[in-house]
């Protein structure tokens, strides 16, 4: 029975009339006497904000995030997982006291399920087909845990794969490639592995008389993992099973993924069986993306400029000059963390990027209470709303735009240790982080000045006029 203390939780996505979620969940919530009900929520693209914001208004403890709202989701947080971050989705929320903090437990889900079947990928060599969203999640989770990964993708989306090896190849010494899914590069890579991942909709419902590879290419010893969990026994499972293979289908992953979404909202260790049970039953019963930020609602009078921007934007330089012309302090919000942490940005990376993360909120905190400051910030520090929200208290934010060849060529040029370019490539981590970040500078921003053909007097220049039309600035 729902009452006045009924926690909510559920799902957005659209559509979400198909989902095994609020089955499983309500049903590991009853098990525990725990007074919580799941509710799917169907939200239209263009609603996506409105409904976060309502989460916060209502105080929902937490959500499922489905298609299509994965990725547009991210900047309408307040904070990211290091690991959904990497991935570049989330699909589950934790509202604590209206911070809300985005996570992704699809990874975390696979390797539960493979774990749970006697599976250890450390050393191992995988072959995963596809590179969407359920392939990222499975290949960042293999690679972490020491897997040798080939991806195979379809031509026509052969950069997706591309991109995501790359994207992996930061992460683990193992190697990881992209190939051309064929029977050619199937059967070459197949020979040698250990695990084989379909991470495509092939064999899904109503296609179930498909599948992705050949039975003559698969071969008892080999684990075949397909993610899809309806059917519940795919075509692809069937026949790995009549060679030998070992099989393991996607409700395994379904169940694990929800389990830990439970853990998190509850706090409790969540019922397992009783989940899969749900939604084998349920079974046989057979994302407004985030639009560029204008004018936001001010203070009468704001005192303060904050600076956003991706490193090598100028935030610093420019805000040097502006300080000097409006007559206001200038705070460089990293190294007042270094001052305060007793070391500095590369050595504070070096306990983990949640560890800086948190200094820069505490530091975000005592300094946005403050007025008449220019404040010059980190380039992560969008991630977390929290700290935009406190800036826009007492400051106009200004966005330095620069773009991903400027950033490299100004990066290149000077001797900074940037952590997240060390040992790697700047060009790709450069274009990867941005491409990340664009969006939650742009939601954040007051005023925007592009940065990349200007030199540093002529964009405060520029921020100087922008700031002399921006109603209520003093």
């Amino acid at each position: 029975m729902i009452t006045a203390r009924t926690r909510i939780c559920g799902l957005i996505g659209d559509p979400v009339g198909h989902s095994m979620s609020p089955a499983m969940h309500n049903a590991a919530f009853s098990s525990l006497g725990l007074d919580y009900a799941y509710l799917p929520f169907r939200v239209e693209k263009e609603r996506l904000a409105s409904a976060i914001e309502g989460v916060r208004a209502l105080g929902i403890r937490g959500l499922n995030v489905t298609i299509p709202h994965k990725v547009a989701v991210m900047p309408f947080l307040d904070g990211l997982d290091p690991l959904a971050e990497r991935i570049g989705a989330v699909n589950t929320i934790v509202n604590d006291n209206g911070h809300l903090q985005g996570y992704n437990t699809d990874a975390g889900g696979f390797l539960k399920a493979l774990l749970a079947g006697g599976i250890e990928p450390d050393g191992k060599r995988v072959v995963i087909l596809g590179a969407g969203g359920a392939s990222r999640a499975v290949s960042f989770a293999l690679a972490e845990r020491g897997a040798a990964i080939v991806i195979l993708n379809r031509p026509p989306e052969m950069d997706w794969a591309v991109e995501l090896a790359a994207s992996l190849s930061r992460f683990s010494d193992k190697g990881v490639r992209a190939l051309e899914l064929n029977e050619q590069n199937l059967r070459a890579v197949l020979e040698p592995a250990d695990i084989l991942v379909n991470a495509t909709s092939v064999g899904m419902s109503p296609n179930v008389s498909q599948t992705p590879v050949a039975k003559g290419l698969l071969r008892s010893g080999l684990v075949v993992f397909d993610v899809i969990y309806n059917p519940v026994t795919t075509r692809l499972l069937a026949e790995a099973r009549e060679v030998g293979a070992e099989a393991i289908g996607g409700l395994d992953m379904l169940v694990w993924q929800g389990a830990l979404a439970f853990e998190m909202w509850t706090g409790l260790k969540a019922p397992v069986d009783i989940m899969k049970a749900e939604a084998t039953r349920a079974l046989a019963g057979a994302p407004k993306p985030a639009a560029k930020a204008g004018k936001t609602a001010k203070k009468s009078t704001k005192t303060s400029v904050a600076l956003i921007g991706f490193m090598a934007a100028g935030k610093t330089a420019v805000g040097r000059y502006l300080a000097e012309k409006l007559d206001k302090r200038l705070v460089e919000l990293d190294s007042l963390i270094e001052q305060r942490a007793g070391k500095s940005v590369a050595e504070i990376f070096k306990d983990g990027e949640v560890a800086f993360r948190q200094l820069e909120i505490e530091t975000t905190r005592e300094v946005a209470a403050n007025g008449n400051q220019v404040i010059a910030c980190g380039g992560g520090i969008v991630l977390n709303k929290i700290n935009i929200d406190r800036l826009k208290e007492e400051a106009v934010v200004v966005y330095l735009v620069a773009s991903a060849g400027a950033i490299l060529e100004r990066v290149s040029a000077d001797s900074t240790v940037r952590p997240l370019l060390e040992n790697r490539d700047k060009a790709l981590t450069i274009r990867e982080l941005l491409k990340l970040r664009q969006p939650f500078y742009e939601r954040a921003a007051d005023i925007r000045i592009d940065t990349s053909e200007l030199d540093i007097r002529a964009v405060a220049e520029k921020v100087l006029a922008k700031l002399e039309e921006y109603e209520g600035f003093n």
